[in-house]
């Protein structure tokens, strides 16, 4: 049976442990694959900050994030068709008509990782991985970069609401109602592929900039020139070792500020909020 996580005791919990050895493995795959097809990755966001800071996870994070650039991640996504574990599951649009992130979710199959905000209309639950992919961008500022972005944003809200209409509606703004009235009879689909497509519009490679439109953190602080990332290098994670961008300090300053080696407060260390987790498919006899 799942088991139901009260979240102030989680950290504390051995199923904590294994669920971050079970991220790892997927990592490790997924890290595996892109070695065998010269595919480019980074560890990013927190995982890129555990590495540094604590050789392997944040003591209190829960997940594991990296970032490829959009042809690679395209390109990983034709290559796990045939060559992903059949333990692992890519989540993504192209995979299930009514998924609405723009990020790869690489899912264990027999787990379940449910979060306290997921989406009820989510159908795989498994324990998983982030990959995000590195959008190009010409420039860091002016109209049509911050136009782009804020476009791209309320696309991926209005995608939220459409699958998470049930539990939503009663919440939103009745303009949102109307809208949400108005493009029902347009699949989720249909929607995913405006945004992604949207996403990659500057197919020019030789732009200077990568812009991860995927991320929490938002558009703008996400946008950083390509050198920060160029000479790749590796790093600890974890007892194993992971491609990480050239300019680590640089790029976790940008995310975290110049005191990214400092402690967070305790009340700003926090975890997804796990609701059910399953660490293992149960067999019935």
């Amino acid at each position: 049976m799942p088991t139901k996580v009260k979240n102030g005791d989680y950290l504390t919990t051995d199923v904590f442990e294994q669920l971050k050895q079970i991220e790892l493995s997927i990592l490790l795959d997924v890290a595996m694959l892109c070695e065998k097809h010269d595919l480019t990755y980074y560890l990013i966001g927190g995982t890129l900050l555990g590495a540094i800071r604590h050789d392997g996870f944040i003591p209190w994070d829960d997940d594991i994030d990296i970032a490829m650039p959009r042809n690679d991640f395209e390109a990983f996504q034709e290559i796990a068709k045939t060559e992903l574990p059949e333990s692992l599951f890519l989540h993504y649009g192209t995979t299930d008509s009514e998924y609405y992130l723009p990020i790869i979710k690489i899912k264990k199959n027999g787990t379940i990782f449910e979060e306290e905000s997921a989406s009820p209309s989510i159908s795989h639950k498994g324990i998983f991985i982030d990959i995000f992919p590195l959008d190009n961008a010409k420039k860091n500022s002016g109209f049509l970069f911050h136009a782009k972005g804020r476009i791209l944003k309320q696309i991926r809200s209005l995608l939220f609401l459409k699958v998470n209409e049930e539990t939503t509606l009663h919440s939103i703004a009745p303009w949102k109602k109307a809208l949400l009235k108005l493009t029902k009879p347009i699949p989720t689909s249909a929607f995913f592929r405006l945004l992604t497509s949207y996403m990659q519009s500057n197919n020019d490679d030789s732009a200077p900039y990568y812009v991860n439109y995927g991320s929490q953190y938002g558009y703008k602080k996400q946008t950083m020139p390509k050198s920060m990332y160029d000479d790749a290098t590796t790093t600890s994670f974890e007892g194993h070792n992971f491609k990480v961008p050239g300019q680590t300090e640089r790029l976790l300053e940008r995310i975290y500020g110049k005191n990214y080696m400092d402690l967070p407060p305790v009340e700003k260390r926090i975890t997804h909020k796990p609701k059910r987790i399953q660490l293992k498919e149960e067999i019935i006899s």
